[in-house]
């Protein structure tokens, strides 16, 4: 089979994808990944969000450790025997990101959900951390 490339910048790409075949042959060489990551600040809670398209819930880990929230895993395909890639674009190997989050939290209240390849986690922020107005009882 033969393929054309249509843009010169396509030849750039076509080298990187040799150079990532190439590293992954070696042995002991854990290939890494970015996943694309959103993190939104509301008065009561942060929210992140993770695009982990093709991934299961039970591959990704999440972990809260001394204001740190740390969301890890691994995304892999089934290879079927017999089969000859011409062409692997998609995404293979392992990620890890850590957020280090300014207000104190809840711990115990964040919660993860994940629909449709997004991941969600909301991690509320501790009430009491917030500004309260006393008022003066006059006597």
């Amino acid at each position: 089979m033969t393929f054309y490339m249509s843009h010169p910048m396509n030849w750039y790409e076509a080298r990187r994808q040799m150079m990532r075949r190439m590293m992954n042959a070696e042995e002991g060489f854990d290939r890494l990944i970015r996943v694309p990551m959103q993190v939104n600040a509301t008065e009561n809670e942060y929210v992140v969000k993770a695009l982990l398209p093709g991934m299961k819930a039970e591959d990704v880990q999440i972990e809260f450790t001394d204001s740190v929230l740390k969301v890890e895993g691994e995304l892999k395909y089934e290879n079927s025997e017999g089969e000859n890639k011409l062409v692997d674009e998609l995404p293979e190997g392992k990620f890890s990101r850590s957020f280090e989050l300014s207000e104190a939290v809840d711990p115990d209240k964040i919660q993860a959900s994940m629909s449709d390849g997004v991941l969600t986690i909301r991690v509320p922020k501790v009430p009491e951390s917030k500004p309260r107005t006393i008022k003066i009882n006059i006597k």
